[in-house]
C-alpha cells in the first residue's frame, strides 16, 4: 500500500496530507511561539542588558538540562505506546502508558528541584564562580516541577497523532503569558528574579491548560472505572536509552553556554546566547515536523509498511530543508541587524550567530533522523550517536572557550550538532536503509542562492533607512524571489498534494481567527 493511501484515518486523510496538516499547524505554533519567544528575549536583553541577560540564560541552561533529566525519556515512550495502543484500541494501556510516564517525570521533578534548591550556593561558588547566581538557580528551581509536567502532558496528546494542542499551550499560549507577565514583574521592581517568576507563573498556568486538553482529547483518563495497564518494562525499555539521548542533545544545544559560564563574565555569555538563540530559528520546520511525524512513523513501522515509510522520509528531509533554508539565508544576510534588535552590544555575537546557524542547516538536511530511531526500536543507536556528539561538543568547547570566547563556543556548539546528525543520518542509512538526499534536492538549493543574491543587491540599491526597515526589505525580496523560484522550477506530485493541505490547514486557521474576531467585536 502507497504511502499516499488513505488508510489509518477516519476521515481518509492520506500520510501526506496527515503530515502536511500537522506540520501546518506545529509550523503556525512553532512560528508563533518562537516570535513570543524572540520578543520575550528582546524584552529581557533590553530592559535589563547583557549581563543580567546572561545570569537569566545561565538559569535558563539550568532548568532546561534538569527538565530533561525529569522526564527521564518518558516522552518518547508516552508517545509510541499511545500511538501503538491506540491503533490496537486498548484504552487500559493507553490510559496506563499516560498515568505512568507522567507520574514518573513529576516525581523526579521534585527530587531534581529540591536538589537545584539546596545546591544552588555549592553551584554558584564551585562552578560558576558567581554569587548572584544562587539566587536565580533557587529561583529557577522552584519552576521546575510545573515545567515538566507541562511538557509530559503535552508529550502525552502527541500520542493520538495531533500536535494541535502542544502546539497551542507550548507555542502559544504559555510564550504569550510569559510576555506579557515579564513587563508586569518588572513594574513592581522585582528585577531580574521576577523574570524567573514570570517564567514560573507562566508554566503553571500553562500545566493547567494542558490538562484540560489532554482530558478532551482522552476523557477516560480520568474515569476511575477504567482500568489501567502498567506496562514498565516496555515503557522504561525506550525512555531509559533515550532519556541519554535527550540529555545529549540537550548537552549539543547548551553545552557551550555552560562552559561560558565557567570561563567569561555574565555580558558576553548573554551575547552569545542571544546569537545561539536567533540561529535556532530555522529549526522551526524540523520541530514542526518531527511531532505529527513521530507517531505516524510508528505507525507505519508496526505495519509493516518500510517502503512507505523510507518514501514518507524522504519527502518529509526535504520539506524541511527547503523551509529551513528560507529562513537561514536571511539570517546570513541580516546576522548584524538582526542582532541589533538586542541593543548595540550584542551584535558582536554576528560570527557566532553565522556558524550556528550553518551548523544548524546541516541538522534540518538530514531529516528527522533520531525520531526515526526511535520510533523503530533503534533507541540505543540514537543514545550512542548522540552521546559520542555531546562528548565532541563539551571537549570542543573547553578546549577552544578559554582563548576565543564566543567564536569557540560558537565551534562548540556547531561541532557537537554537526556530529550527532552524521551519526544519526548514518545510522538510519544501515539500520533502515532510508538515504533522504536526491536530485530533487538541487531546486531549493539553486532557488535559494539566487533569491539571496537578489536581496544581497537590494539591501545596497535601495534607500534604507534603519535596522527594522533593512531587515523587512531584504527579508521581502528574498521570501517573494525565494517563493517565486521553487514555482517556476517545478513541483512533483507530493509537493503539491503537500502544499494543498498545508493551504488548506492555512485557510481554516484563518477562517477561525476571522469568526473570533467576529465574536470578540459583536
Amino acid at each position: 500500500m502507497a504511502a499516499t493511501d488513505a488508510i489509518g484515518d477516519s476521515r481518509g486523510d492520506t500520510y501526506v496530507a496527515r503530515v502536511a496538516r500537522g506540520a501546518g499547524i506545529s509550523t503556525a505554533g512553532q512560528g508563533i511561539g518562537r516570535v513570543l519567544g524572540y520578543l520575550t528575549q528582546v524584552m529581557i536583553a533590553r530592559l535589563f542588558g547583557p549581563a543580567a541577560f546572561g545570569f537569566y540564560s545561565l538559569g535558563v541552561a539550568a532548568v532546561n538540562g534538569a527538565q530533561i533529566l525529569s522526564r527521564f525519556g518518558m516522552e518518547n515512550g508516552v508517545v509510541r505506546y499511545v500511538a501503538h495502543h491506540r491503533a490496537r484500541e486498548d484504552t487500559p494501556g493507553m490510559r496506563g502508558t499516560i498515568i505512568q510516564a507522567i507520574g514518573v517525570a513529576f516525581a523526579l521533578s521534585l527530587v531534581l528541584s529540591a536538589v537545584m534548591f539546596f545546591g544552588a550556593g555549592f553551584a554558584a561558588e564551585w562552578y560558576y564562580n558567581k554569587p548572584f547566581m544562587e539566587t536565580v538557580l533557587r529561583a529557577f528551581a522552584l519552576t521546575l516541577p510545573f515545567f515538566t509536567f507541562m511538557m509530559m502532558v503535552l508529550w502525552a496528546t502527541q500520542g493520538f497523532q495531533t500536535v494541535t494542542y502542544a502546539s497551542y499551550v507550548q507555542q502559544m499560549i504559555r510564550p504569550a503569558l510569559f510576555l506579557v507577565l515579564v513587563p508586569v514583574f518588572y513594574l513592581l521592581g522585582a528585577g531580574v528574579i521576577g523574570t524567573v517568576a514570570a517564567y514560573g507563573v507562566s508554566m503553571l498556568l500553562g500545566s493547567l491548560v494542558a490538562v484540560y486538553y489532554l482530558r478532551k482529547l482522552f476523557p477516560p483518563l480520568f474515569d476511575n472505572k477504567v482500568p489501567a495497564r502498567f506496562e514498565t518494562r516496555e515503557l522504561f525499555a525506550v525512555s531509559v536509552p533515550m532519556s541519554i539521548t535527550t540529555g545529549a542533545q540537550y548537552l549539543n544545544t547548551w553545552s557551550a553556554v555552560w562552559v561560558m559560564g565557567a570561563f567569561a563574565a555574565a555580558g558576553p555569555v548573554g551575547i552569545f546566547t542571544a546569537a545561539a538563540r536567533t540561529a535556532t530559528l530555522s529549526t522551526i520546520v524540523r520541530f514542526a515536523f518531527s511531532g505529527i511525524f513521530s507517531p505516524i512513523i510508528s505507525s507505519f513501522y508496526s505495519r509493516g509498511e518500510l517502503a512507505d515509510l523510507g518514501r514518507l522520509y524522504k519527502d518529509v528531509s526535504r520539506w524541511i530543508f527547503t523551509g529551513a533554508l528560507a529562513i537561514f539565508l536571511p539570517i546570513v544576510l541580516l546576522s548584524r541587524e538582526i542582532l541589533a534588535i538586542f541593543g548595540p552590544d550584542f551584535t558582536a555575537g554576528w560570527t557566532a550567530l553565522i556558524i550556528v546557524a550553518a551548523a544548524q542547516l546541516y541538522s534540518s538536511s538530514v531529516g528527522p533522523t533520531p525520531r526515526m530511531l526511535a520510533m523503530t526500536g533503534n533507541q540505543n543507536v540514537a543514545m550512542v550517536a548522540t552521546a559520542t556528539a555531546a562528548l565532541v561538543g563539551v571537549g570542543v568547547s573547553f578546549a577552544l572557550v578559554p582563548s576565543l570566547g564566543m567564536l569557540g563556543a560558537a565551534l562548540g556548539m556547531a561541532s557537537a550538532i554537526i556530529t550527532e546528525n552524521t551519526g544519526t543520518l548514518l545510522a538510519v542509512r544501515r539500520r533502515l536503509g532510508y538515504w533522504p538526499y536526491n536530485w530533487a534536492w538541487l531546486k531549493p538549493i539553486v532557488a535559494g542562492l539566487l533569491a539571496a543574491a537578489a536581496a544581497f543587491l537590494a539591501s545596497f540599491v535601495l534607500p534604507l533607512p534603519g535596522v527594522l526597515a533593512t531587515i523587512a526589505v531584504v527579508g521581502a525580496v528574498f521570501g517573494a524571489g525565494y517563493l517565486a523560484l521553487l514555482l517556476l522550477f517545478g513541483l512533483n506530485d507530493t509537493d503539491r498534494e503537500f502544499l494543498g493541505a498545508f493551504r488548506d490547514v492555512a485557510l481554516r486557521l484563518l477562517r477561525r481567527g476571522r469568526r473570533s474576531g467576529g465574536e470578540d467585536r459583536g
